[in-house]
């Protein structure tokens, strides 16, 4: 039995559109689907963008603290769900604020519930500053204090939910879905559009792209060499050090203007490029494909994905996928019927699993269950 059309829903993100941030955007998405299933949807931000939206945004929006003041003079019981981050609500990883108002909320009725989705966690890397291991301290201070409160936990990763049940020791740590923050207009269109031979993109921030043009680069050249690479379109932010080694090192191996820097696009216009690219290069780990909202967009503008994933990966599924190794011993296995057959296989698997409509179905049997 669906409970949740009686209680209202409260999610708190660090911000809210047009605000430039993957984890407010996958919130407000997420809050879209869920309000159907909710007596009412609201947005707790802990700050707003400094741009202002033409139109007002179809839910509700406040800084949280107002939200949770509601709930004290509403009889209405109330679900909370907290999208964390660890320094989006504290720079010093303790957001004592938020951690006092949470042991409040949930002291007001039993009939109360927090669930918390760990986005990102700490970082265990050797070699850290002292402020850096200082702040992993509290960092893991305030993992620990929210896991105490919260009535359900949800990560993106395994390595994630490996590293909060070693700190905290609880039993309900799952692994949660996280969709495309560009979508096409019709789900159709990734099958329908006409994809231009030998034009390949890449995207993320300058880093990001420098780090899987370097793996990727002896597939490039010889993709190049032979013809099947003609322009490597580079999406995403310029104006660093990175950016500038991104484009030397292409222009030394490659030759000036194949790859090509568009800068940040807007949503339209990066869809616009999916659709007609041939293929997509990623240099994620198969564990972090499960939390990349590029790769989720790629997928579902059906974009074939070259990357480093074992065949074995079932989520999402390494069979969609086209590993290097395979496109060096065959240079036109995206044109083979095997090819199209993976496209059509990965675009599947997103509008089933993926889709935001799918998303909500699982967070609210997860918040209902």
């Amino acid at each position: 039995m669906n409970t949740s059309t009686y209680r209202q829903l409260i999610i708190i993100a660090p911000t809210c559109p047009p605000g430039v941030c993957g984890v407010s955007d996958h919130a407000y998405k997420t809050a879209l689907a869920l309000n159907k299933f909710y007596k009412s949807v609201k947005i707790g931000v802990e700050y707003f963008p400094e741009v202002i939206r033409d139109t007002p945004l179809t839910l509700t929006t406040a800084y949280w603290q107002s939200l949770l003041k509601q709930i004290e003079k509403n009889s209405t019981p109330g679900d909370l769900l907290l999208n964390f981050t660890p320094t989006s609500y504290s720079k010093t990883g303790l957001p004592f604020k938020l951690l006092q108002a949470l042991k409040k909320f949930k002291k007001e009725s039993p009939y109360n519930h927090l669930y918390i989705f760990f986005h990102e966690t700490w970082d265990d890397s050797a070699g850290l500053r002292i402020h850096h291991r200082l702040r992993n301290q509290l960092i893991k201070y305030t993992v620990k204090q929210l896991s105490k409160l919260a009535d359900g936990i949800t990560v993106v990763t395994n390595e994630q939910k490996e590293k909060i049940i070693s700190l905290t020791n609880s039993k309900k740590v799952r692994l949660s879905l996280v969709g495309a923050n560009i979508l096409p207009v019709d789900k159709e269109n990734g099958l329908t559009s006409i994809r231009k031979p030998g034009e390949w993109v890449i995207f993320g921030l300058a880093h990001t792209r420098l780090w899987t043009l370097q793996q990727h680069l002896p597939l490039i050249q010889k993709l190049h060499k032979n013809g099947l690479i003609k322009k490597i379109y580079a999406i995403g932010p310029l104006n660093n050090h990175y950016a500038d080694e991104e484009l030397s090192l292409a222009s030394g191996q490659l030759g000036p203007g194949v790859l090509i820097q568009t800068g940040t696009l807007d949503p339209g216009e990066v869809s616009a490029m999916m659709l007609t690219a041939e293929a997509a290069l990623v240099g994620q780990t198969a564990d972090s494909l499960r939390k990349s909202g590029t790769f989720a967009a790629l997928s579902a503008h059906a974009v074939p994905v070259i990357c480093e994933a074992p065949v074995t990966l079932d989520e999402p599924p390494g069979v969609a996928i086209f590993r290097p190794h395979e496109l060096m011993t065959n240079q036109t296995l995206l044109s083979t019927i095997e090819g199209e057959k993976r496209r059509l296989l990965l675009h599947q698997w997103f509008w089933l699993t993926r889709s935001w409509e799918a998303i909500a179905l699982d967070m609210q049997s997860w918040i209902n269950g």
